[in-house]
C-alpha cells in the first residue's frame, strides 16, 4: 500500500510567534493529496502555551486537516500543565478532532530543557485507515527502547519532529538509519529552517525520510517549504523476510542480569 507523506519544513523565527504562526498555516493551506502531514518540533518558536491557548492552537490547526483531508502531526509544543511544563505532539485526523497526543520522554540535558520540562510518560501508537504510527520527539531518537518498544507494537513508520541544528545532521542522518533498520520500519524527520538554536547554531532544514533498509529516500536542503514523499509499505514485510531483527528480540529476556534466548530460534 502506498502513502504519501508530506514534511513541512517552516523557516522559524526563534521570537516571533505570529510570524511562525502565519508561516505554518501558509504551508498548510498549500497541501493536496497527502495521507499524513508532519510538523517538526518548536515550529511556534520559543512559546508556552496554557491549556486554553493549545486548544485554540489545535482548533486552528484541525480546520487545515479538514480541509485538506489528511492526518496532521502537530510535531511539538511547550504546554503548562498542572503547575508544571511538558512537550506535546498532537495527532489530529482529517475530520479536525484530536485524536490523541504523545510526550518526549527525555527532555534534552544538552540545551538545557531539563531545568523546565518534565519528563514524559506517554509513547502511544495511532493508527489511521492507512498505516500504524508512533511519534519520537527530537532527542528521544538517541533511545533505542523507545523506537523498539513502538516497533514491536507493530507500527510502520515512526515520525521524529525535531528541531535539529546544521552540525549535527550527519550525527543525526546516522540514528535514522540506524533506527530505521534494527526495527525495519520507514523513519521520518521533520525539522525547522533558516533558524537558530539557543546557542545561536543554525538550523538548516535536511528533513529527510529513511526505508526500512536502513537507506535515506529522500532528504531537503535548507528550502522552506512542503516535502511530499510516496512510501510503499509493502517493503517492510519484504525486508523483514532477510533481517528478522524485530522478530528475533522478542526471543530474548533477561535473566538475573543476563540476555539470554528465552526459545530456540
Amino acid at each position: 500500500m502506498k502513502t504519501r507523506l508530506a514534511l513541512v519544513q517552516p523557516a522559524r523565527d526563534r521570537l516571533d510567534r505570529a510570524k511562525n504562526f502565519q508561516t505554518v498555516t501558509r504551508l498548510l493551506e498549500q497541501i493536496r493529496d497527502a495521507d499524513i502531514v508532519c510538523l517538526p518540533e518548536n515550529w511556534a518558536g520559543i512559546v508556552i502555551l496554557s491549556e486554553a491557548e493549545l486548544a485554540d492552537v489545535l482548533a486552528l490547526l484541525g480546520r487545515y486537516a479538514q480541509q485538506g483531508r489528511y492526518t496532521l502531526l502537530t510535531g511539538s509544543l511547550i504546554v503548562e500543565h498542572e503547575d508544571s511544563r511538558i512537550a506535546r505532539g498532537h495527532v489530529i485526523g482529517p475530520d479536525g478532532a484530536v485524536l490523541g497526543y504523545t510526550e518526549k520522554i527525555f527532555p534534552s540535558n544538552a540545551v538545557g530543557e531539563r531545568a523546565f520540562l518534565r519528563f514524559g510518560e506517554r509513547l502511544p501508537v495511532f493508527a489511521t485507515d492507512k498505516l500504524r504510527f508512533g511519534i519520537a520527539i527530537c532527542v528521544d531518537l538517541f533511545y533505542p527502547e523507545l523506537v523498539r518498544s513502538l516497533a514491536q507494537r507493530e507500527i510502520q513508520v515512526l515520525f521524529n519532529p525535531s528541531n535539529i541544528p546544521e552540525n549535527r545532521i550527519g550525527l543525526w542522518k546516522s540514528l535514522l538509519c540506524a533506527r530505521a533498520a534494527e526495527n525495519t520500519i520507514f523513519v521520518v524527520f521533520a525539522n525547522n529552517t533558516k533558524s537558530f538554536y539557543p546557542d545561536d547554531r543554525r538550523v538548516s532544514g535536511h528533513s529527510m525520510v529513511v526505508s526500512p533498509r536502513g537507506e535515506v529516500l529522500f532528504e531537503a536542503d535548507d528550502a522552506e517549504g512542503v516535502y511530499t514523499v510516496e512510501i510503499e509499505l509493502a517493503l517492510i514485510t519484504e525486508v523483514r523476510k532477510r533481517w528478522p531483527y524485530l522478530a528475533d528480540s522478542s526471543t530474548i529476556e533477561k535473566v538475573e542480569g543476563d540476555w539470554v534466548l528465552r526459545k530456540t530460534l
